[in-house]
């Protein structure tokens, strides 16, 4: 059996005549090797003070022209120098304030921002505040910030860092997903209600890209206005963000521009409309439709707006507009309040003593009036308008710093095996949220059992893997229930992750025994059915765990052939299935590990 299979040779830089291999793949795009990715970051001014991972990976940096250190993606880098424009944000803001302040002349604010001011403001908005770029620093000037969540160092002006950092962005649950835990999250066309569906030719389109579809797919597909009939192609994308006819339209913008042409020559007297509203001291016998002005109007209904003629021609009064927007909204919640109110979760925190004759049942998800809202957890009170609680880091509490559509909020269960070793509470995180750490949890059924694995994964549902039985045979069972009797403790299942690893993000060992010392103990059991095709996965999850620091002990069913993997720290061990001998093949592993450098076992 051949220990290696084919593998596609690596990817070359796209320059011409490099010959090194890419530091990143891509399908369409171009890459490029780390000397040239050097270079572009050269072009852009800064120079990289750590390795190249991948085009969106945050890396850090040092200006060469401020020598402010800061975290931008190569991606940022590539765009900016498309422009002929530095990357380095604290250059960019320097300059931009100077402008600013030189635009402003005598009615400039030169007063000095005070560093326990700027401080303050951005701990209270999550960062560490590092210094002030500039001496002295004013309003506009940028400062040196580092986010305590995800430890990016920016240059950021006290307006900006009012919003978070980016990984604090917390979007509304519905728009991190519509689909069910454990689905893929695509947003389907044919889900979406967009109004581009009744313009969909189901004739011309096959039935397997109308199931399959995305609302952003960039291939063309064949469309039916629905007004004239006409049959023709364009790009999903396109359509969706606007409904176009090759023919009606070039005749609606006809329509549009010799009708605007009428506008311009017609006076505002000639219309019944404009004239019962006029209520300008201008003569409308001389002012026309399509004048740019704002004029003084009155509604039937007594507003008095502020509108050129042609908008109040074409859309009305706006606050006749406002007021029956109201009116049709309470409607609807009055039939659906779960639909049409607030948030259930920023209903909930509603003060009951403080917001005076305001009705939480009339109060719109984007009212701009200051309410009081109190969160029961923690007693904490505060102001702010509904539709600000809905924008950015979404607060569930400001001073706890907890979030909206938390884990904790929407998966209690998970945040009860939530471990407080975590930088972060379950209050803090989101269910599918990316995190600077690998979270670790508790097992609520047996607390002895502990592992880490990342947010996402649990809330499609996975769990304790060492409670686990499925995926795991007899003979492995008995094999952990053998080391946890030689060891003491000993984890089934257990999903590692390590820097070290370049296969994959993570491994799923069989059994692992946890020390306090140098190494971890990492059994694993090659059933000679299932691992007669796996010679190279089998070698390069050896290798990776080898890598990270473990002892590598595995048990193969006879007749699989050895690895050939030459390490002290890897050792193998035959077992037939047709005699398994857990206790005793346990105790020559643990035998084995007791002479290697480091921990005994």
């Amino acid at each position: 059996m051949s220990s290696t299979l084919p593998r596609k040779s690596p990817q070359l830089c796209s320059e011409p005549d490099c010959g090194q291999p890419a530091a990143f793949s891509t399908r369409t795009r171009s890459t490029w090797c780390d000397t040239h990715i050097t270079h572009m970051l050269r072009e852009g001014g800064l120079e990289p003070l750590e390795p190249f991972t991948k085009p969106k990976t945050w890396r850090l940096t040092r200006c060469l022209a401020c020598g402010c250190e800061a975290h931008y993606r190569f991606e940022y880098t590539l765009e900016k120098n498309t422009y002929g424009e530095a990357t380095c944000r604290a250059c960019y803001w320097r300059q931009w304030a100077r402008k600013a302040r030189q635009a402003m002349g005598a009615y400039v604010d030169l007063s000095p921002v005070p560093e326990a001011k700027a401080r303050e403001h951005a701990e209270k908005n999550g960062y560490d505040y590092l210094s002030a770029l500039t001496t002295p620093s004013f309003s506009d000037d940028p400062h040196h910030v580092r986010c305590r969540y995800c430890g990016r160092v920016s240059a950021e002006r006290l307006g900006d860092i009012g919003f978070g950092c980016q990984c604090q962005i917390n979007p509304r649950r519905e728009r991190q997903t519509t689909k069910r835990a454990g689905s893929k999250q695509r947003n389907l066309l044919k889900d979406s209600e967009l109004p581009v569906l009744g313009w969909w030719d189901h004739e011309e389109n096959d039935a397997a890209t109308w199931e399959t579809v995305t609302v952003k797919a960039l291939r063309d597909a064949a469309w039916r206005c629905p007004d004239c009939g006409l049959r023709f192609r364009k790009r999903i994308l396109d359509m969706v963000n606007m409904s176009e006819c090759p023919e009606c339209e070039p005749k609606r913008r006809a329509e549009w521009k010799a009708q605007y042409a009428r506008y311009q020559t017609t006076p505002v007297a000639d219309i019944p409309e404009l004239l019962a509203a006029w209520d300008d001291d201008a003569d409308p016998r001389i002012v026309m439709i399509a004048d740019y002005q704002r004029r003084q109007l009155r509604c039937p209904r007594g507003h008095r707006p502020r509108q050129s003629p042609l908008t109040y021609l074409r859309n009305g009064c706006p606050s006749c507009r406002g007021q029956d927007t109201r009116a049709t909204r309470l409607e609807a919640v009055e039939a659906d309040p779960d639909a049409f109110g607030l948030n259930t979760e920023i209903a909930a925190q509603w003060h009951p003593a403080k917001n005076g004759k305001t009705q939480l049942s009339k109060v719109s998800p984007r009212s701009r009036k200051l309410v009081w809202w109190r969160n029961e957890d923690c007693g904490h009170e505060w102001q702010e308008t509904p539709a600000r609680r809905e924008q950015g880091q979404r607060l569930r509490c400001p001073e706890c710093r907890t979030i909206l559509d938390s884990l904790a909020y929407h998966f209690p269960d998970l945040a009860e095996e939530w471990s407080p070793t975590n930088a972060l509470s379950a209050w803090q995180v989101r269910p599918t949220a990316q995190t600077s750490f690998t979270p670790a949890w508790i097992c609520s059924a047996n607390p002895d059992h502990t592992w880490e694995a990342p947010l996402p994964s649990r809330a499609n549902g996975s769990g304790c893997p060492e409670c686990r039985e499925h995926g795991k045979s007899r003979i492995e069972l008995d094999h952990w229930s053998a080391a946890e009797r030689a060891f003491g403790r000993a984890s089934s299942g257990q999903s590692i992750r390590h820097e070290a690893f370049t296969r994959r993000a993570n491994w799923l060992v069989d059994i692992t025994v946890e020390t306090f010392e140098e190494h971890k103990l990492a059994i694993e059991y090659d059933g000679s059915y299932w691992h007669a095709d796996k010679v190279d996965l089998d070698i390069e999850k050896s290798r990776d765990l080898l890598a990270a620091g473990y002892l590598v002990a595995r048990l193969r069913e006879h007749p699989l052939p050895p690895l050939p993997i030459d390490n002290p720290n890897y050792a193998e061990f035959v077992v037939y299935s047709a005699m398994p001998t857990p206790d005793e093949t346990i105790k020559q592993v643990r035998e084995w590990a007791s002479r290697r450098p480091g921990p005994r076992y």
